[in-house]
């Protein structure tokens, strides 16, 4: 098993008649029932989206000028120490080497990686560094899923959305979850595919 669970206590709701409402979107979501069109401006830095808050999701769209990794450390400077999962098509050495220099001064605990197979062959030199820097904390699969599992005991998100771990200066859109529910919906999933995964 990738992760320990022992430390979460997960309520899951299975009857479909009692799936909680969406409530509390916040920040840059344009409300169900806004009698007015509004355009969200597109972000240029993680700290635009302001502080989290549990029960509420954020909805953003940025402008290129941030990846999934730039975006995880900023929640961490509010989250605190905690431990990281990331999935994503694509990542960077540069990244690589934040998340790890992270790591090292206790930001995060524990960080383990899902990856496309074609990072291989597509982006060798950050490979040998996921290998190198991760030993046994990275799995490859057939993947394009882009999700940032951020949790410890007083948080649970779920960061999801177009956004990989490299840098793309295009326009990107994604939402942070701080239901319980949507992260061990995600965590499941993606544990399941990083233990059948391939190295």
């Amino acid at each position: 098993m990738l992760f320990e669970l022992h430390s979460i206590d997960f309520k899951v709701n299975t009857d479909a008649a009692a799936t909680p409402k969406v409530k509390g979107v916040a920040c840059l979501d344009v409300g169900q029932n806004s009698d007015n069109d509004i355009i969200v401006p597109a972000l240029r830095h993680p700290s635009a989206l302001g502080d989290i808050k549990a029960g509420q999701d954020k909805h953003f769209y940025s402008n290129g000028a941030f990846n999934l990794v730039q975006l995880v450390l900023y929640l961490l400077k509010q989250t605190g120490p905690a431990h990281v999962f990331i999935s994503s098509y694509s990542i960077a050495e540069d990244s690589l080497a934040t998340l790890k220099r992270y790591q090292e001064q206790g930001k995060i605990w524990d960080i383990a990686f899902l990856i496309d197979n074609r990072v291989r062959t597509i982006s060798p030199k950050p490979f040998d560094y996921l290998v190198t820097a991760f030993p046994d904390r990275y799995r490859c699969c057939a993947l394009h899923a882009k999700v940032a599992l951020i949790w410890n005991d007083e948080w649970h998100l779920s960061v999801v959305g177009s956004q990989n771990a490299t840098n793309n200066p295009k326009l990107e859109r994604g939402i942070i979850h701080t239901s319980q529910d949507v992260f061990y919906f995600d965590f499941k999933t993606l544990t399941h595919e990083f233990d059948r995964g391939t190295t």
